[in-house]
């Protein structure tokens, strides 16, 4: 018994060493959009800023005035009404009157086949004007240079489609240890520096911030191709991926900004629909992944309190690993790299989170997002 948990120690030991270097090299290869320079106006192309509305009366207000206000010179900003029941249908009426670059557009009824948010986004994009596609969420802001920097980083790096790193408004310390363990895992599992090379299967979206060539969107589909994936950020960043279009991930965390939940407990919830969807509704890959992270991140824990020995040693050493790569991960998202001393209690929320989130679709047979309930068996057969 001691040998194998020397080997799974050295393993561990050896796969956190790994990490480490690759997250240093990685991260240092994410270009900050302050350092970007600006193409001339004459020279950047016309964009359409998309996004889904969805009972938004409370913010929408301050959203959409950051996105009209915008510092370029050929732009428009389309905000779909994905059903409201709010105020916000005679929100965006009102704003539309107020602002020339804005257009509303009201969905009523979702028609069969289709996730609701996706349904919306592509529905704009049929009518979108522009020669680029940006779309973002409901609760993201942006500074009035944001699409200078990000289009003058398109076309000078010859990229198909473009995401960012964003940065959150976070308040509540549950709230943060949390975030900090989905960054680290994020970080571990999509290894963002790499969706650029045409080598690697790496790919990516982020729902606040995927500004994609018009031309691109459309051979490959679009949100009509990934009607049904809960997903739909990540699968559209796939799609394209697949489609050859050429990736790229700058950081935005001056330049782009949103509150991701209100608390620990919003975040539990929201990511019900989210945790079992990555795994495609599989339970065994969501269970190997769970059993995976507890070997590498809450044994080593236990271990070094409670062995001796080289077992002891390793883990301790593992232990330290862990919270170097914590601090690291933490360092490049804006959180004060405390936090990573509460690493175990992080992935043991996220590990709660998945886990919640399979047993929740199984004991409800499906999903239920933005009103509309998908039975699980349409999830798996999409």
């Amino acid at each position: 018994m001691s040998s194998i948990l020397l080997v799974i120690a050295l393993t561990t030991c050896i796969f956190l060493v790994l990490i480490l270097v690759e997250f240093f090299l990685g991260f240092k290869k994410i270009k900050n959009l302050s350092m970007q320079s600006i193409l001339p106006a004459s020279q950047l192309p016309s964009v359409s800023v998309i996004l889904s509305v969805l009972n938004e009366e409370n913010n929408i207000e301050n959203v959409l005035t950051s996105l009209v206000n915008l510092d370029y010179p050929n732009l428009e900003v389309i905000a779909v009404n994905d059903r409201s029941t709010d105020k916000t249908p005679e929100i965006l009426e009102s704003l539309q009157k107020k602002y020339s670059r804005l257009r509303v557009l009201h969905i009523k009824e979702l028609p069969q086949g289709w996730f609701g948010k996706n349904h919306a986004l592509y529905f704009a994009a049929q009518e979108a004007k522009g020669d680029w596609l940006l779309f973002t969420d409901a609760d993201v802001t942006m500074k009035s240079d944001t699409l200078y920097r990000t289009m003058s980083y398109a076309l000078e790096h010859k990229v198909d489609h473009l995401t960012v790193h964003e940065q959150h408004y976070r308040e509540q310390f549950w709230l943060k240890i949390l975030l900090l363990g989905n960054y680290v895992s994020y970080s571990m599992v999509m290894k963002p520096w790499r969706i650029r090379y045409s080598w690697s299967k790496k790919s990516l979206g982020r729902g606040a911030f995927n500004l994609i060539n018009k031309e691109s969107y459309q051979k490959c589909g679009g949100h009509k191709t990934i009607a049904m994936e809960c997903l739909d950020d990540l699968k559209l960043g796939e799609l394209l991926k697949k489609n050859g279009c050429h990736q790229d991930i700058a950081n935005g965390h001056d330049f782009v900004e949103f509150k991701w939940y209100n608390s620990l407990r919003d975040m539990i919830n929201g990511l019900e629909k989210n945790g079992f969807a990555y795994y495609n509704y599989q339970v065994i890959p969501t269970l190997r992944d769970i059993c995976f992270a507890l070997i590498f991140f809450i044994w080593p824990v236990i271990s070094a309190i409670s062995m001796s020995g080289w077992v002891e040693w390793l883990n301790i050493i593992n232990v330290g690993l862990t919270l170097v790569i914590n601090a690291y991960v933490a360092k490049q998202f804006r959180l004060q790299k405390r936090y990573a001393i509460f690493y175990p209690i992080a992935i043991i929320i996220l590990l709660y989170t998945v886990f919640n989130s399979m047993l929740r679709t199984y004991r409800n047979n499906g999903v239920i997002w933005r009103g509309t309930y998908y039975s699980l068996e349409v999830l798996k057969n999409k």
